[in-house]
């Protein structure tokens, strides 16, 4: 288990470029300089005008992952926000994202194999993913992906994949899968999971993955219990593809089934018994079972012959779903109001191309798609807090990625309507909602010399109202018929270098510098207020701006890393915003000793955060340890054992993002992989 040093060099940007001396020196080569798809095609992160991060396979195997938080943890512009629970998972980019709001966690864009996840309900997570079965995590920060990926991505945008059975299948053969067993302390937890590939011929391939987990409770620096999820989550993966000349089919399925006994309903803050006076006996426990589903059908087109023609057609259907139920402990019930089922349910129609129209000198994809979807969000439970209702939306872009001599220009045009309206069970509105946003933006990098480079890139995005906010009456608030679309405006700025034989021969260095202002007119709050004033209105506008600095440096065996995020905000009034993250630096360093053997350390330097409500969350530093071992020859080449110590000084420490907190104490993990 390694879930140190390797998460930092996501942040710095670590991940695909192999060195040539490193190569040389062991089996195992340290790699540098993430490298994302694009266009179709790989590019490396510090030769592109956008700000992007990579966690690769290798960077996920390090980490040994208890949440899909962990493998995000150390991103730079990304905090997590809630808790370190398996169910408590949402994030803030940039200091766009809050725990339990709804306008927050729209402005995410979460997506699993390209399938977007959103769920929104009180006090329970957002995103529920299984990290055994994630291959690939790609952050793009702020506003600039919005063309491609969906409108709204005043954050950014969070894209996951997962493994395929290429990734399991050695060249030369035709099947093979791996077997997996972990335990961690904090959260305790059990992990055993087994994933297998099948490719009898060159136009068909297939896999099957199954993972369990058994997740008990989270603990402080004190051993006081946090959350607990206590939860059996069996997770299943299905894939297939077949190949039929230039044409292909594929189909894709995912499941998460999570069955909690007594599990806190609170899974951001767990049960805080006396919040609201000495009599309040906290949120309760439940029996609460937590179901996510993926499926998708894809027909893709790709002629030999015409590179005009790269097409892809999608069908999709996602679900999230939380059935609470009265736990056995009278002493900790549940709200009525809070019980019974809740889901999000969406379908997704999408064409795509992408041409080549790369000619003489230059390179130039255009990519052109069109897309419509419906979601359904229902409650057995009528609550004013959680309306039903439907959100009906269609949507045409392009996308265009020229390569001109020293020269890249990036630009998109998306336009979207969307309709949004209540089921009958709201009672305070009837009213259907239409609205549309038109998105462009345009990135350009010049090359200076071989090694520096200089970018921008200007973004335009408007995020529309969900059926939260226009639709909300908790506390007896009014509707929200006319709040108007969310506008940010984007700009960054930046400069990048990579160069090998800095300092010596067969070294090499990374390093991307992006500041960024991103100006949201019209951003939408909770009021809190009882009618006739609505439970949602706009503010005239918010500020949001920072930078990053990722950095990266390798020579011979060893590998050194650091990662600078820094971020403001506030609104009209100059009054500093809520969703604030820590500024932090994170510092890395890793060894590969031998063939067999890789160590390694990491180091967190968060600085206190004022909060607006006069409260200080003071600042913290958090040291990781890690080591490696897959021996490279013998009857164990095929078995690696992870080991790490995450929070190795058992530090007490509150995030700025976390609504209470602290974070979790000291947590030991190991895990042994064998490959087959």
């Amino acid at each position: 288990m390694a879930p140190y040093i390797h998460r930092l060099t996501i942040l710095l940007g670590t991940t695909c470029m192999t060195l040539p001396v490193a190569a040389q020196e062991m089996d195992n080569p340290i790699t540098l300089d993430p490298i994302f798809l694009s266009a179709g095609i790989e590019k490396v992160a510090s030769s592109v005008p956008q700000s992007v991060s990579v966690v690769d396979q290798g960077d996920i195997d390090d980490i040994a992952p208890e949440s899909i938080g962990d493998v995000l943890e150390t991103v730079p512009g990304v905090a997590g926000v809630g808790s370190s629970s398996f169910f408590g998972q949402g994030f803030n980019i940039r200091g766009f994202g809050s725990a339990g709001s709804a306008a927050h966690e729209a402005g995410i864009v979460q997506l699993i194999d390209g399938e977007e996840k959103y769920f929104e309900s009180y006090r329970q997570g957002a995103l529920f993913v299984e990290p055994d079965f994630i291959k690939r995590v790609e952050v793009l920060r702020g506003p600039g992906a919005s063309t491609l990926y969906g409108s709204g991505a005043l954050g950014g945008v969070i894209a996951m994949e997962t493994i395929d059975p290429g990734d399991l299948i050695r060249d030369g053969q035709t099947s093979g899968g791996r077997v997996k067993l972990g335990y961690a302390s904090n959260p305790d937890a059990l992990l055993g999971s087994i994933a297998w590939g099948w490719r009898p011929s060159d136009d068909f391939e297939a896999l099957a993955a199954l993972a369990y987990r058994k997740l008990g409770e989270s603990r402080d620096a004190d051993g006081d219990t946090l959350v607990r999820a206590n939860s059996d989550t069996p997770n299943l993966l299905l894939k297939a593809r077949r190949t039929f000349g230039d044409h292909h089919v594929e189909l894709s399925y995912q499941q998460l089934e999570a069955t909690g006994d007594d599990q806190d309903f609170n899974q951001i803050e767990g049960a805080q018994v006396g919040l609201f006076g000495p009599f309040f006996p906290g949120w309760g426990v439940g029996d609460i079972t937590t179901r996510d589903q993926v499926a998708r059908l894809e027909w893709g087109w790709n002629p030999a012959e015409n590179r005009y023609v790269d097409a892809t057609v999608t069908l999709s259907y996602t679900n999230t779903i939380k059935d609470v139920r009265q736990g056995s402990d009278p002493a900790e019930p549940i709200s009525d109001t809070l019980l019974g089922r809740r889901d999000y349910a969406l379908w997704k129609l999408k064409a795509q191309n992408t041409a080549d129209l790369s000619g003489a000198g230059y390179s130039h994809f255009l990519t052109l798609g069109a897309e419509t979807l419906e979601q359904d969000r229902s409650s057995t439970t009528i609550s004013s807090s959680h309306p039903e209702g439907y959100t009906r939306a269609s949507a045409v872009y392009a996308w265009s990625e020229l390569d001109w001599g020293r020269v890249t220009v990036n630009g998109g045009l998306r336009y979207e309507r969307q309709r949004t309206e209540p089921k009958g069970s709201v009672a305070i509105s009837d009213e259907r909602i239409d609205a549309e946003s038109v998105e462009p933006q345009m990135a350009v990098m010049y090359r200076l010399t071989d090694d520096w480079s200089v970018f921008g890139s200007l973004a335009f995005v408007n995020r529309l109202p969900a059926v939260d906010e226009l639709y909300d009456g908790f506390g007896g608030g009014a509707p929200s018929p006319d709040l108007r679309d969310e506008q940010g405006k984007n700009i960054e700025i930046g400069i990048s270098y990579r160069a090998d034989d800095v300092f010596r021969a067969g070294d090499a260095a990374a390093m991307k510098l992006t500041l960024f202002r991103n100006h949201i007119d019209d951003m939408i709050v909770r009021t809190n207020e009882p009618a006739p004033t609505p439970s949602y209105i706009n503010i005239d506008r918010a500020y949001l701006r920072g930078g990053e600095l990722e950095a990266s440096y390798q020579t011979g065996a060893w590998q050194f890393g650091a990662a600078v995020s820094v971020v403001d905000g506030e609104d009209q009034d100059g009054a500093v915003l809520n969703t604030l993250p820590n500024d932090r630096v994170v510092l890395s360093a890793q060894w590969q000793a031998s063939d067999d053997w890789k160590i390694g350390t990491r180091s967190l330097l968060a600085k206190g955060r004022d909060k607006p409500d006069g409260t200080h969350r003071g600042g913290f530093g958090v040291h990781d340890i890690f080591a490696v071992w897959s021996p490279a020859r013998g009857a164990l080449q095929d078995v690696q054992v992870n080991l790490g110590i995450d929070n190795v000084t058992n530090r007490d420490y509150t995030p700025a993002t976390y609504l209470t907190g602290p974070a979790p104490g000291r947590n030991a993990k190991i895990s042994v992989t064998r490959r087959f």
